[in-house]
């Protein structure tokens, strides 16, 4: 700062010795009065500009920002940059919105002209989960064990129920075939149904019961498995034609698993087919409901209505935070994922599910907090083993199941948000992070884009959707209090979320048989062996436990 005050002062000096020699000029030929006021003035303007140069220059803005504890706010300024580029490109996105909904329905003409079991377009959440990558394949899977007398027995039946609901419009999706065309999915129909195809029995050989190892292993050998008809097929049926070890040898208990790709509906409407079409007692269908975010997000969204421009600019906001958004670093994030995944589910108690409704009693926190503190725990178990430093957060996208008034059963009726979930704090703390996620425009705004999945061609869609931020995926799901399926009793139930981009990890919960159990489906490139999940599965189990403990004492 030194040497530019000193580079100012010899300026200064150089225009006093010019403004000598202009004065000595002036006293030599009168004639230029005039030009020697004005070279006067012009002097002194810059002696003063000179002068706040220096002062500018030599100004110590630390101190003073440090006394009035002034700080440069990026995120502000990261928000500011990105909602002025969305300002300055929305007259092009209308354009290509405009474009894109034109040659859309240009493709549907000529779809329809060429293609006579032309269904429909897929709706937007469909085409979201049919964007896949050569690596996931996004189907949902779910495991249950079923005491039947004998597994082909239950097979026959099964598969005669699924032919008696062939031509029911309700479940008329679960037969289509996903095509594409011009850059867009639609739904076709398919004329030849076999039902053999979609419901089989699994056979293993070399095993005289299945042990949950063996289960575990099954699970991984399916995940890298295509539906039926190379992968054209949207669901199937498998039940295991060798017994699931138990104690007790009068009742014989079968796997039996349930795959369906994500596109034909999310996991709620899985289990809400099983109760339509399977199920022996047609009353189980209306037990089902969304989850308490999904009835918040609702009513604000009838609320947010009535508010229009402080919402759009609330979403516009949420927007920019989304794409501000940093990755996750973490031992369960980063590389690329493989497509061979890995399982683990744990059985609680009976009273495990009281638990948790007397911890949401005592401390008036909702259902879903207490289990995501519990995720929290279970999280960083993990990373106590498998760090070095434990992570302040980890970014959890959260699905969030709507209220529908359709009477279709099989739909993604959803959005999603992402949960910055603390690791290092406690219920309370957690539970304030859930309320303020579900009073965000988060949710709004993710539901309204990823309704852009029906506008797009599919090219564009993969770049836009191509997240890599978040660590996992945590869905919790409320279930029947028991099914009989086909003759069979349903004896538990676990169910797994696929996994989507770079986020290799999915842990859900699901009430079944009022019992609530948690299970994990994660990437053999994230974690090498199944019992590696276990620290956080058996995290949440403890964390709950503690929870319970601490507050009735």
């Amino acid at each position: 700062m030194e040497e530019i005050n000193e580079v100012l002062n010899r300026s200064l000096q150089d225009l006093n010795i010019f403004n000598a020699s202009e004065e000595l000029r002036s006293n030599l030929d009168d004639s230029d009065g005039i030009n020697e006021k004005n070279t006067s003035i012009f002097s002194v303007f810059v002696c003063i500009l000179a002068v706040t140069l220096s002062f500018i220059l030599g100004f110590e803005y630390d101190r003073v920002f440090n006394k009035v504890k002034i700080k440069i706010d990026v995120k502000s300024l990261l928000r500011t940059i990105v909602l002025t580029l969305l300002l300055l490109f929305l007259p092009v996105l209308l354009v290509l919105v405009t474009i894109s909904l034109i040659y859309k329905c240009i493709c549907l003409i000529a779809i329809k002209i060429s293609d006579n079991n032309f269904v429909e377009f897929l709706h937007s959440f469909d085409v979201f989960w049919s964007l896949e990558d050569g690596i996931n394949k996004n189907v949902i899977e779910v495991l249950g064990v079923i005491e039947t007398d004998c597994p082909y027995a239950l097979v026959d039946k099964i598969k005669e129920k699924i032919s008696d609901t062939i031509g029911d419009d309700a479940v008329a999706k679960m037969f289509y075939r996903r095509h594409q065309k011009f850059g867009f999915f639609y739904w076709r129909k398919n004329n030849n149904i076999d039902v053999n195809e979609y419901v089989k029995v699994l056979k293993i050989a070399h095993k005289e019961s299945l042990s949950t190892k063996d289960m575990e292993n099954i699970m991984t050998d399916l995940s890298s498995r295509p539906l039926p008809f190379s992968g054209d097929g949207l669901f199937e049926i498998l039940v295991t034609n060798i017994e699931v070890h138990n104690l007790d040898d009068r009742v014989e208990k079968y796997a039996i698993i349930f795959r369906i790709h994500h596109s034909v509906g999310d996991g709620i409407a899985l289990i809400e087919l099983l109760c339509k079409i399977l199920a022996d007692s047609k009353g189980t269908e209306s037990l089902f409901k969304a989850p308490e975010i999904g009835n918040l997000f609702d009513h604000n969204l009838r609320r947010d209505y009535a508010d229009i421009p402080r919402n759009l600019y609330k979403m516009a906001l949420s927007f920019a935070d989304g794409i501000i958004r940093s990755s996750d670093i973490n031992a369960l994030h980063g590389p690329s994922l493989e497509g061979k995944k890995l399982y683990k589910w744990i059985d609680t108690d009976e009273n495990f599910l009281q638990i948790v409704k007397e911890i949401k009693k005592l401390q008036h926190v909702h259902f879903s907090d207490i289990l995501t503190a519990a995720l929290s725990n279970g999280l960083r178990e993990y990373f106590m083993q498998n760090m070095l430093r434990i992570p302040d957060k980890a970014a959890v996208i959260i699905p969030i199941r709507l209220n529908s008034k359709k009477s279709l059963i099989l739909e993604n009726n959803f959005t999603v948000s992402i949960l910055d979930l603390p690791l290092k704090e406690d219920l309370a703390d957690i539970s304030s992070s859930c309320e303020e996620l579900r009073k965000s425009a988060d949710p709004l705004t993710n539901h309204y884009l990823l309704k852009l999945c029906s506008v797009f061609p599919n090219s564009i869609l993969k770049t836009l959707f191509n997240s890599s931020q978040a660590t996992m995926v945590f869905s919790n799901i409320p279930g029947p209090s028991h099914l009989s399926l086909c003759g069979g009793s349903l004896q538990s139930l676990v169910f797994f979320a696929p996994n989507k981009g770079t986020t290799g990890v999915g842990v859900t919960a699901l009430c079944y048989g009022d019992v609530l159990r948690f299970a994990i489906m994660a990437d053999t490139a994230l974690v090498a062996r199944p019992d590696d999940l276990s620290l956080i599965l058996e995290g949440m189990v403890k964390e709950i436990k503690r929870l319970h403990l601490d507050y009735l004492n």
